[in-house]
């Protein structure tokens, strides 16, 4: 920080913080010397200088203990009588002088403008490269520094203060903004993060890679669909070669996200594209806003015109059975479902759709063993057999047949079973 505290000064601030382990049988690692180099953000070696300074005036003492977690003992560093009270010289003197000392202490705790103008170009560099991140990132992503200017976790990874990542980046160039977030683009390709790395591409300029990137890769990829995502992917622009894929996209996305209106606008866009494949798109995408607004019938005529475009569909005729469903016309479902399964309709996830609804028909149908022989099934089929929507369903079926101890073992399983519900 600027000429207010020398780093002596820091180091006893700091190591102020722990009096209570120094009798203690292991200590945490901010007392080493490289947990205190992290903590002040200064190099090692200067750290290691500032420490004999204060060994030798007798405020400091060396020991060798276990760091917490540890296996083996290291060197840590303690305030002696002198140094506790050369502390609180320091903090009355910061105090008398409207010194805020915590910024030296805590960087999750120090206010951008502080931070930022007691760096030269090269650590701003990196501290801005940090601060585009959204979301923890490996420390070896960046550039060393010759201070500890990141906080780094016992894994190796950087969360940055939010503070910080709103004051930082309005800090730096609009050119230098874009090459960093072109960074981070590059590190979640790596790391196969594909939603950051769209977020990131779209914010470094990269406009035809994004577009590419939803274009190829597909909701699939980018997680569990929520307004983040929404807002990212509303932001890819539309080329001639792309426009049908990213607008599918699109309207999938606003579709799971419950804004039907936008994933209605978009199949109005599909529909209008010449194509067969953007035409069969937006008739999906029409059928499925009408169906989530109650509207049965009109949902089944836009699915059975999307199936004069295309053919045999499975998703097309899973949809068509899940609006039967939906519509209570349960016996128009399983023939549906039935078809498909003697025509060996899908891969495993088509199949665990399929057996879900053929459960869900045969639960709604009073018929608890057919509920339990499908629900199994879906689970078989399923790349993921810890569903806890499905060992709920599992529970209703063998509760239907009297079956309460299994019953309540299904809706135990259920609540232990953490993430989100899958929607059929």
């Amino acid at each position: 920080m600027p000429g207010t505290l020398t780093v002596g000064e820091r180091i006893v601030l700091h190591l102020s913080q722990f009096t209570k382990f120094l009798d203690s049988y292991d200590a945490p690692l901010d007392v080493s010397q490289d947990g205190i180099a992290a903590a002040l953000r200064i190099s090692r070696a200067h750290a290691a200088i500032e420490l004999k300074k204060l060994k030798d005036s007798g405020e400091v003492v060396e020991k060798l203990v276990h760091i917490k977690r540890g296996k083996t003992k290291r060197k840590v560093y303690f305030l002696t009588a002198p140094g506790e009270e050369r502390s609180r010289q320091i903090r009355q003197f910061a105090e008398s002088e409207g010194i805020d000392i915590q910024p030296f202490l805590d960087l999750k705790k120090c206010k951008g403008p502080e931070l930022w103008s007691a760096l030269d170009d090269q650590h701003r560099t990196v501290l801005a490269q940090a601060c585009v991140f959204r979301r923890p990132f490996a420390r070896s992503a960046l550039p060393e520094t010759t201070i500890s200017l990141l906080p780094v976790d016992a894994e190796g990874m950087v969360d940055m203060p939010p503070d910080l990542r709103r004051y930082v980046p309005e800090q730096v160039a609009p050119g230098l903004l874009r090459e960093c977030h072109s960074h981070a683009a590059d590190h979640w390709l790596s790391n196969g993060n594909y939603r950051e790395r769209l977020y990131h591409l779209l914010r470094s300029g990269r406009l035809r890679e994004a577009e590419m990137l939803l274009a190829s890769k597909g909701m699939q990829s980018l997680g569990a669909p929520d307004r983040d995502l929404l807002d990212i992917v509303m932001s890819v622009p539309c080329s001639e070669r792309y426009r049908g894929r990213v607008l599918q996209a699109q309207a999938e996305t606003a579709l799971r996200v419950g804004d039907l209106d936008l994933a209605a606008a978009r199949a109005t866009e599909l529909l209008a594209m010449p194509g067969p494949r953007e035409r069969f798109d937006g008739l999906m995408v029409e059928a499925l806003v009408l169906r989530a607004r109650g509207d049965h019938e009109g949902s089944l005529s836009c699915l059975h015109r999307a199936g004069e475009l295309s053919g045999p569909d499975v998703r097309l005729q899973c949809e068509t059975a899940e609006t039967f469903i939906m519509a209570g016309r349960y016996a128009e479902a399983r023939d549906a479902l039935d078809r498909l399964i003697s025509h060996g309709a899908g891969d495993g996830e088509h199949l665990e759709r399929i057996f879900y609804q053929l459960g869900t028909v045969s639960l709604r149908t009073g018929d608890g063993a057919g509920a339990v022989r499908f629900f199994s099934k879906s689970r078989g089929a399923a790349r993921n057999k810890e569903n806890g929507e499905l060992y709920l369903c599992l529970s209703d079926a063998y509760g239907l047949m009297g079956m309460q101890e299994k019953a309540e073992e299904y809706a135990v399983r259920a609540k232990k079973v953490q993430g989100p519900r899958v929607s059929m």
